[in-house]
């Protein structure tokens, strides 16, 4: 390179903002699903400590702290789904945080097949985890053969979306 070359990049998030968002998510969703005060400050305090830290894999404590307090307040389909939610994305931001270096800039490009990954997950988590607790909750009422019709549209709905992704790479 010479003196008057440049490289461009596009946009580029700071490795402060994906340790940012780890801490925001693990905030908010303490704030939601945990009524316990003592769980959430666990939580919330994990999650700082894994934004920190990330190679100390205390945001997964983190989750720990959001379930159980969860689990104690009891089944609800709203506040599930959201922890589906939760959980994954703390999942994605403390490995996406364990592999940006201190001082690191991401490209906002680089961070798109992470983001699509994401979203499917989500497409499918989010229906089965509404079935499951469609399931559990309505008890003796539950018709069953409903449920396994849904559980294997959710199979097929999978196939297809791993053979169009497969056939996409080739």
């Amino acid at each position: 390179m010479r003196a008057n070359d440049s490289v461009s990049t596009g946009i580029a998030l700071s490795w402060l903002v994906l340790r940012a968002m780890l801490l925001a998510v693990v905030v908010i969703g303490a704030a939601v699903l945990s009524p316990l005060i003592g769980w959430l400050i666990a939580a919330v305090a994990l999650g700082a400590i894994g934004a920190a830290l990330p190679q100390s894999f205390a945001a997964w404590g983190s989750v720990a702290c959001l379930l159980i307090g969860m689990m104690i307040a009891g089944p609800d389909l709203g506040r599930t789904m959201l922890a589906v939610l939760v959980v994954h994305a703390v999942h994605v931001l403390t490995t996406l945080n364990l592999v940006v270096p201190v001082g690191a800039r991401v490209v906002v490009g680089a961070l798109r097949p992470t983001l699509i990954r994401f979203l499917v997950v989500q497409a499918i988590a989010q229906p089965l985890t509404l079935l499951v607790m469609l399931g559990a909750t309505a008890g003796v009422a539950v018709i069953p053969w409903a449920v396994v019709a849904g559980a294997a549209a959710l199979l097929a709905l999978v196939f297809l979306l791993i053979s169009s992704m497969k056939a996409a790479e080739d």
